[in-house]
């Protein structure tokens, strides 16, 4: 399945980069919290998207990518009637291994000055090989879906999204408020669903997962998965975990494309982990305050 990816790097709680989606049932917190926090926490993050979209950023990381492959799993009846026939109710799967794994190097630098933003990408090593090709473009087979954070919690978004604070959670330290955005129905279908782990103290995007039908080409996902006779369980997960200048840039991001068959047994058909890591900052200059 081909990507749609691109890594348009905004900036701070960001990264508008594209994700696939996922079925946000993993890490649902146990405990509640009151609403009343809700209205606090969209009004900072909104006034933090403002500011962050006029920072002056210029910078330069690794881009390290891992994708493997599995081929899909062979249909097998369970029963065989007289004459060779088959029930339609009964059918199990024989799952092979894994197809095979693809691994990139980038050199990955962003420069935005001015309101202008300037990618580049430059491939140093391909599944192991040394390479140096200029101006390279992602080639990734992972499904994934091109989106902006600011889509989510921005100011000209907030009108068009319903936000519930689905629980909370301690990340390292830090008090994290979950938030879950759902477009309103007359806006569903053309934006992105997710769910945004917040730092209370400073509205910060720690983590962010992706609502599986917020992936692009969701129907490529559905008509396999039609196939395999199976339900479609797409996981991805953006981390930010680098921080400069209060400003938090991605530093994982793990995609699984996966169905759940017959028996409730899973079958993961792509894996992708990305680690953004050896950053270089010439510039990040914002005037964000709280």
């Amino acid at each position: 399945m081909k990507n749609a990816r691109c890594f348009l790097f905004i900036v701070g709680i960001s990264l508008a980069a594209g994700t696939a989606s996922t079925l946000l049932s993993g890490a649902a917190p146990r405990q509640s919290v009151p609403d009343g926090r809700l209205a606090r926490i969209l009004a900072v993050t909104k006034v933090y998207c403002q500011r962050l979209e006029k920072a002056a950023l210029d910078f330069v990381c690794i881009e390290d990518i891992k994708e493997e492959i599995f081929n899909l799993p062979q249909i097998e009846p369970d029963v065989i009637l007289p004459g060779g026939l088959t029930t339609s109710w009964s059918f199990s799967y024989r799952v092979p291994r894994r197809g095979f794994v693809r691994t990139f190097v980038h050199d990955y630098q962003f420069i935005r000055k001015s309101g202008r933003s300037v990618e580049n990408r430059t491939l140093v090593k391909e599944d192991g090989i040394s390479r140096n090709e200029k101006n390279a473009r992602l080639t990734t087979m992972t499904v994934r879906v091109e989106n902006a954070l600011f889509g989510l919690l921005g100011e000209a978004r907030q009108p068009q999204y319903d936000y519930r604070i689905a629980g909370e959670e301690i990340i390292k330290g830090q008090k994290a408020l979950l938030v879950d955005a759902v477009p309103k129905p007359s806006f569903a279908g053309a934006h992105c669903n997710g769910r945004i782990w917040v730092l209370e103290g400073d509205a910060s995007i720690v983590k962010i997962e992706w609502e599986q039908t917020s992936v692009g080409n969701f129907q490529i996902i559905r008509e396999t998965a039609a196939t395999l006779k199976a339900e479609p369980a797409l996981v991805s997960v953006t981390e930010y975990e680098v921080v400069k200048n209060g400003i938090r840039f991605p530093s994982r991001d793990t995609t699984e494309e996966s169905y759940v068959l017959k028996k409730d047994k899973k079958f993961v058909r792509s894996r992708t982990t990305i680690l953004y890591k050896d950053y270089k900052f010439f510039t990040v200059e914002t005037d964000v305050k709280f």
